[in-house]
């Protein structure tokens, strides 16, 4: 995207007006066929939803259009606003998401963000050692259930 970007500014500079469209997702690539008759080829689900996106584009004066897979990736860093929710197959949707600006975060809020993340997986560690202790066997054996003591320990401790 941040490419994308770098193009639809060089591009605005000499006057032109492009469109962009970004999907994510497996494909598949290169030259295929026989040796006669060759053609490069790109064959993937994102494909068509990429196809759509860029047709999209000249219908709606959108510059730079991603689908969900690359807004999941770059939302942290990049200011997006959701353009379109497109109808599939089997009543599942796509919300496509149009590109608005650069950074989105200050300088330090990357701190912020991996702080919290720590204290996410510092409440799992503590959720699954109380998920251990209500499990454990009280009496070495005995059918009956509670917690540890080590357990108990621990969580009165924090």
């Amino acid at each position: 995207v941040a490419s994308a970007q770098e193009v639809l500014k060089a591009m605005q500079q000499l006057g032109l007006t492009v469109r962009l469209a970004c999907t994510g997702g497996p494909a598949i690539f290169g030259p295929m066929g026989t040796q006669t008759q060759r053609a490069f080829t790109v064959m993937g689900q994102c494909v068509p939803r990429g196809l759509v996106l860029q047709k999209l584009t000249k219908l709606i004066p959108f510059n730079i259009l991603v689908d969900h897979s690359i807004y999941s990736q770059i939302s942290i860093s990049t200011q997006c606003r959701l353009a379109l929710v497109l109808p599939l197959v089997e009543g599942k949707v796509e919300k496509a998401y149009e590109v608005i600006g650069g950074l989105q975060q200050a300088d330090d809020e990357w701190m912020y963000q991996l702080q919290e993340k720590e204290n996410e997986r510092a409440q799992h560690r503590h959720f699954e050692l109380g998920v251990k202790a209500l499990l454990s066997p009280v009496g070495g054996g005995s059918r009956s259930w509670g917690g540890s003591e080590e357990a108990v320990a621990h969580f009165e401790a924090h």
